[in-house]
């Protein structure tokens, strides 16, 4: 199982006109990237599987462009829409060498979060696996179902605590992947992020803390 070291969530919007941006990195066959916003490099040497801190920015259109570290070929560009007091992920999705590269943008509203429990969603960022739903091993509930590539769950409230979480693809019952013992802290919003690809057994998630 991969992780990640959770973001620092706790987020203060310093003005009513600002969002909230953080980027990730998962296309499997893409180098280390750097991503301009209006022709400035906002963040640098963006390897596989990294998913930066918030950022601030002002809410409304942005051109963005994604290139391989330290060029200015740009590989990705788009026009970002953003609206203010909203969080966002941004996350390079697809593969470069099937010309399926995109970002996919996903808003980060987990909602109000009781002091004991996790609102945790899925993203799903593997481009060979096809949609899947994750539950409880042994025969626990669904917690989420039929998340296919490039789509978020919604976030589903959860006792916080450690579970034995599978995912599975959907109308099967044999698990793609197996995540024991995931930890979901109290009083936190978190996506698992569905990443790497089936076909040559590097799938795996990661867990990155939601702004709430």
């Amino acid at each position: 199982m991969h992780s990640l070291k959770p973001s620092q969530a706790l987020f203060l919007f310093a003005m009513s006109n600002e969002a909230a941006v953080r980027v990730g990195h998962f296309s499997p066959d893409a180098p280390n990237v750097d991503v301009l916003v209006n022709d400035e490099v906002a963040f640098e040497d963006l390897a596989f599987e990294e998913v930066t801190e918030y950022a601030e920015l002002p809410a409304g259109t942005h051109d963005v462009a994604v290139a391989p570290s330290g060029t200015e070929d740009a590989v990705l560009e788009l026009t970002l829409d953003i609206e203010a007091d909203t969080s966002y992920s941004a996350f390079a999705t697809g593969e470069v060498g099937e010309e399926s590269l995109q970002c996919s943008v996903f808003v980060d509203e987990p909602g109000d979060i009781a002091d004991d429990q996790t609102h945790a969603r899925l993203i799903h960022t593997s481009p060979d696996a096809p949609s899947v739903n994750v539950q409880v091993a042994d025969g626990g509930p669904v917690l989420c179902e039929d998340i296919g590539f490039r789509e978020a769950s919604g976030y589903v409230p959860v006792d916080a605590g450690s579970y034995d979480l599978e995912v599975v693809p959907t109308g099967s019952s044999d698990p793609a992947l197996s995540l024991p013992d995931t930890e979901l802290a109290p009083g936190t919003a978190v996506s698992a992020v569905a990443v790497g690809k089936l076909e040559d057994g590097s799938l795996g998630a990661l867990f990155a803390e939601d702004a709430a």
